[in-house]
């Protein structure tokens, strides 16, 4: 199909009425996003019998090789990378869709299912609290640490980008327009991301880095804590232009109250010249966990930015960046809007500040302090002088070291199971992802520290899981001989199934005339190509 071909919209009864399969796994339940580029579907593995949310490029957009190679490219990029900021892709692949008026593949992406609400829909209600607000930007910034670590610049960090969860863990989305940082094939300067929240370099479309996604990062975090984005305008132009021109206003130019830690910390983030921004975002986010206990806690006005729509719930979305609205009949910055609450649960603000903030006493609480004030500065001084004593008075012969755990040998378990071991002996787990040719997905491949080593409570162990074998995309082979078709796929890691007659009127008897899966379909290493080979005839 050429491509200035229109295909028909894809037919919702086909995709969830009629028990289509994408990648015949994923069983697509429910609609929960929709615009220009992607629709986004809740679904389950029929596999492992799970929750998952399916992206797919939209038909008329899927005509479109750069649109396919910048979808594809999301997927790749984030399946390297395995942070619990970050929103794991479990899947992708291309599939043909029966109501569909000509045979397109369209790609699709598998991610986890977020159960928790986009960051934008909360900061419609005005400013957090900054406790909250810093919370949340050192789970961007542990994100971004480790996407650049991945050599991946995300190049859009915004808050339709950021989902929170119900238990308050920050997940960044959409590495849809992430870009290789060594990759010669991207162009470093194409302006690509939103006005609002770019960085000046990104503005005049200069070579970008990763302090670009920093000076994003910290002007989130001004408009979280102000409850103002940092430049207004008629058009993303004007808004834009005083990314490059004007000086960033200081926080504490909007909220005096903020601590004076925190305005000059966002400061440095807002630089103008990257070069005097944080070098990492390990630096930016290390700052940040300096003045946590400085920033405070109270609560801002919610009034100083009243919603432009009244604030409508957006629950267990796995958006891969798609910003959702609460209305569907508006549109968005990134083209999809909200369509469906698939469980009807809902987490507002309120439930996310207490996990954050424990310095505001409860109503009805304050006088109590204050006539318990003088007996309990006694009793904390009492405390504090038995606690020396004992630190002072340890021998050997204490029992300390009953704090100490041996690390338990959990490579080839799979990781929910190491997982469990792990946390029952109070250890802190960090996951990491990597690709492996001989470990079955889902399996521990190894852990740091390795198996056998005393360890304290509390301490983190990192355990690398198996992603399974790489993702692979089928070379063309069309009117290659069969020798070098063959040679082709593998040495790009695949093995040649059954070779089929077909005719071509233009192709050489002998000559390849297609394959099955077709070029540009991505697959596990090892999987098996069916050749077709022109007769002549």
């Amino acid at each position: 199909m050429s491509d200035n071909s229109q295909p028909r919209a894809i037919g919702l009864d086909t995709i969830l009425n009629s028990g289509f399969l994408f990648g015949n796994r994923y069983r697509p339940e429910a609609l929960i996003g929709r615009g220009g580029m992607a629709n986004v579907y809740v679904g389950t593995d029929t596999r492992l019998r799970r929750r998952v949310a399916i992206k797919t490029l939209r038909p008329e957009v899927a005509v479109d090789a750069d649109s396919r190679k910048r979808f594809q490219r999301e997927a790749h990029s984030v399946s390297a990378m395995g942070h619990p900021n970050i929103v794991r892709v479990y899947d992708a692949g291309e599939q043909t869709i029966p109501d569909v008026s000509a045979d397109i593949p369209i790609p699709f992406i598998v991610m986890e299912y977020i159960d928790g609400k986009i960051l934008r829909r909360l900061m419609d209600a005005g400013a957090f609290e900054p406790k909250v607000a810093v919370h949340i930007a050192l789970g961007i910034l542990d994100a971004l640490d480790e996407s650049h670590r991945s050599g991946i610049i995300h190049r859009d960090i915004k808050p339709g980008n950021v989902m929170i969860t119900h238990s308050g863990l920050v997940k960044v989305c959409d590495f849809g327009i992430a870009q290789a940082i060594e990759d010669p094939t991207n162009d470093p300067s194409a302006i690509v991301g939103t006005a609002q929240y770019f960085s000046p370099e990104q503005a005049k479309g200069d070579i970008i880095d990763g302090r670009s996604d920093l000076y994003s990062t910290a002007v989130v975090l001004f408009e979280m804590v102000t409850g103002t984005p940092l430049f207004t305008g008629d058009t993303s132009v004007s808004i834009a232009f005083q990314h490059v021109t004007q000086t960033a206003p200081r926080v504490r130019s909007r909220r005096p109250e903020l601590s004076p830690e925190l305005d000059m910390v966002i400061a440095k983030g807002l630089e103008k010249d990257r070069n005097a921004r944080f070098r990492t975002a390990g630096e930016f986010a290390a700052a940040l966990r300096s003045i946590t206990n400085l920033v405070g806690g109270g609560r801002a006005d919610r009034a100083t930015r009243p919603p432009e729509t009244p604030p409508v719930p957006v629950s267990n979305i796995a958006t891969g960046g798609a910003e959702l609205r609460g209305d569907s009949q508006f549109a968005v910055e990134s083209g999809l809007s909200n369509n469906a609450n698939p469980n009807g649960t809902d987490m507002d603000l309120h439930d996310l500040r207490p996990l954050l903030t424990s310095d505001t006493p409860p109503k009805g609480s304050v006088v109590r302090l204050a006539l318990l004030g003088a007996a309990g500065l006694l009793v904390i001084a009492s405390v504090i002088v038995g606690m020396m004593y004992w630190v002072l008075t340890l021998n050997s012969g204490s029992n300390i070291g009953s704090l100490a755990v041996a690390m338990p040998d959990v490579t080839a378990e799979s990781f929910e199971t190491a997982e469990s071991q792990l946390t029952a002996l109070g250890l802190t787990v960090v996951r990491r992802v990597q690709v492996s040719e001989t470990v079955p997905e889902g399996t521990v491949i190894s852990t740091s520290p390795e198996a056998g080593v005393s360890l304290a409570v509390g301490e983190i162990v990192t355990v690398v899981e198996s992603s399974g074998k790489p993702v692979i995309a089928v070379p063309s082979i069309d009117f290659m001989t069969m020798a070098n078709a063959t040679a082709a796929l593998e040495a790009a890691g695949f093995t040649v199934g059954k070779v089929t007659p077909g005719y071509s009127p233009t192709a050489l008897v002998g000559a390849v005339i297609g394959s099955d899966p077709k070029a540009g379909t991505t697959l596990s290493a090892g999987s098996v190509i069916d050749i077709v080979v022109s007769n002549g005839k």
